[in-house]
């Protein structure tokens, strides 16, 4: 089983929120899920969201600010590890994301989120037939629409290993990624 993480919830490894970025901590530091799939976007978006938090708070974000820089190098030199497999974003996925945004304007997505799922579709694809992936965000309205698309889904603001381990136990052999298994 592989972890696709968008860039809401892998951005919480690196933020000093509470219960969901220990999650994010957890889940990330442990090998056994198969590897971490995530779309070339995803740098710039993190990026963006670690420095959204230094500006957003205040009481912190003077001590987090000059830790920025650091934090920032320690989730780059974090993404070249092995265990991500980064999908190049292609023009070929930003017109299928464009293309859901038309289809499905019942899903509470963002232009971003657009691409992290449709890239998810081009891995799950691409993964074979017994082999689940698990589409990891913090973001409800993504999680929704991950779902809608099939795929079993974790919010680290809600849940954490516990629930990944239950997943994959309650998961027909097979790995089948629907939600009615």
């Amino acid at each position: 089983m592989a972890l696709f993480l968008d860039a809401c919830a892998l951005a919480k490894r690196y933020l000093p929120e509470h219960l969901s970025s220990r999650r994010m901590t957890e889940i990330t530091s442990r090998f056994e899920w198969g590897g971490f799939i995530v779309s070339s976007f995803i740098e710039l978006e993190v990026d963006s969201a670690l420095a959204k938090y230094a500006r957003e708070h205040p009481n912190f974000g003077r001590q987090y600010m000059a830790q920025h820089p650091v934090v920032v190098d320690r989730f780059r030199r974090e993404l070249s590890n092995p265990t991500f497999t980064i999908m190049k974003v292609d023009d070929e996925i930003v017109e299928e994301a464009s293309e859901m945004l038309k289809q499905h304007p019942e899903y509470a997505l963002h232009a971003g989120d657009a691409v992290h799922l449709v890239t998810a579709l081009r891995a799950r694809a691409e993964l074979a037939a017994h082999e689940m992936l698990v589409f990891v965000t913090a973001d409800r309205g993504l999680e929704l629409a991950a779902r809608a698309e099939g795929f079993h889904t974790l919010n680290p603001m809600r849940e954490g290993i516990h629930e990944l381990r239950e997943l994959i136990t309650a998961t027909p052999a097979g790995g089948a990624n629907d939600e009615s298994a």
